[in-house]
């Protein structure tokens, strides 16, 4: 009973958050794009089709609506993240943030354009704001890199000394056992990092998956709509299980 009851307020606190039910719209919404590309592609269900294209139109439109105001949020983080002592952290995180506003800013412009609130120039828009969404996701990448780099140095020191520690002068079949040795120490400290390191391990491949989808409306990459839909059905679970859990969520 207790425990159907920690999920049913987990379930009510996940709803409760604007940025939870924008996650769920957005899973639900390359899921569609990936359905309606396989039916469309493989079993020529055109009714069905039309309908999961509409559903995806759907909620990429409500999801703008929740997004409202998002922009001053990641303007506020940056002035936060600004006074982070480190110095490729302050960067990439602060310029990340920055870029991710003024992306977002163009997203409402687009959203007020598509329901007559003003005129504007849709394909031109949507083009800039691509552009700052895919700066935003490199700078993520690249600190997702440099944190991954850090802890592996360390660990790598940690190993390499202990390595050293366990050389026995004068035994003839140390090089053998060292190459052993060194495999297994390999796959002890990969399992090691993705158990110790998930947030960043996650939010690496969020940030991957998504990299793909303003390179394809920049025209750099010609991805199909089913590879979109699957990347961005990737990223947008992890989005959904780092709100869910936010033990898994990278900070600062």
């Amino acid at each position: 009973m207790g425990s159907q009851s920690n999920i049913v307020g987990d379930i009510v606190k996940f709803g409760s958050q604007t940025n939870g039910r924008d996650k769920l719209c957005r899973l639900v919404q390359y899921s569609s794009k990936l359905c309606s590309w396989s039916l469309e592609k493989y079993v020529k269900k055109d009714d069905i089709v039309e309908k999961l294209k509409k559903l995806e139109a759907a909620l990429s439109m409500t999801r703008k609506v929740l997004r409202l105001g998002k922009s001053v949020d990641f303007m506020h983080s940056a002035l936060k993240s600004i006074h982070l002592s480190d110095v490729i952290l302050r960067l990439t995180i602060t310029l990340s943030k920055v870029n991710q506003a003024l992306f977002l800013l163009f997203d409402h412009i687009i959203w007020a354009h598509s329901i007559g609130l003003i005129k504007a120039d849709k394909k031109k828009w949507s083009v800039l704001a691509a552009r700052f969404w895919l700066v935003s996701l490199i700078l993520n990448i690249a600190r997702d890199c440099y944190e991954m780099s850090l802890v592996m140095n360390r660990e790598c020191r940690e190993t390499s000394q202990s390595s050293k520690s366990s050389y026995r002068n004068g035994d003839a079949n140390y090089r053998g056992k060292s190459k052993s040795l060194h495999v297994v120490t390999n796959m002890t400290f990969l399992k090691k990092y993705l158990e110790e390191n998930k947030p960043v391990v996650m939010d690496l491949v969020k940030n991957v998956s998504d990299l793909i989808l303003p390179m394809t409306t920049l025209g750099y990459t010609n991805a199909s709509p089913g590879l979109q839909g699957f990347l961005g059905t990737v990223s947008s679970l992890v989005g959904v299980v780092t709100i869910w859990n936010p033990l898994l969520r990278l900070v600062p």
